[in-house]
């Protein structure tokens, strides 16, 4: 049996450590980003829903109408950087 080496042992758990806490700050990313994706996908529905509703029981409003599209548009503005990498995982930084 090999003699074990405490100085390359050392080095060993050093380099391991550091990839270990990549791959957690990677994981910590990626479910950030799912979780903001969900956020985003989600309160496009409950728009939709609400506008659908008012439809279906004729309470039509133009302010309401304005909202989805100010909703709409800082969404849109704001979830830009993740659309180009969603099957990647990344953010544009």
């Amino acid at each position: 049996m090999k003699e074990i080496n405490k100085r390359d042992t050392s080095i060993l758990l050093a380099t391991l450590d550091r990839d270990i806490d990549m791959k957690c700050m990677e994981l910590k990313e990626k479910q950030r980003q799912i979780r903001l994706k969900n956020i985003f996908f989600l309160s496009c529905i409950f728009i939709l829903l609400s506008f659908l509703m008012q439809i279906f029981f004729k309470l039509f409003n133009v302010n309401f109408i304005a909202v989805i599209i100010v909703y709409q548009t800082l969404a849109s503005i704001l979830f830009i950087p993740f659309i180009p990498n969603l099957s990647k995982g990344v953010v544009l930084k």
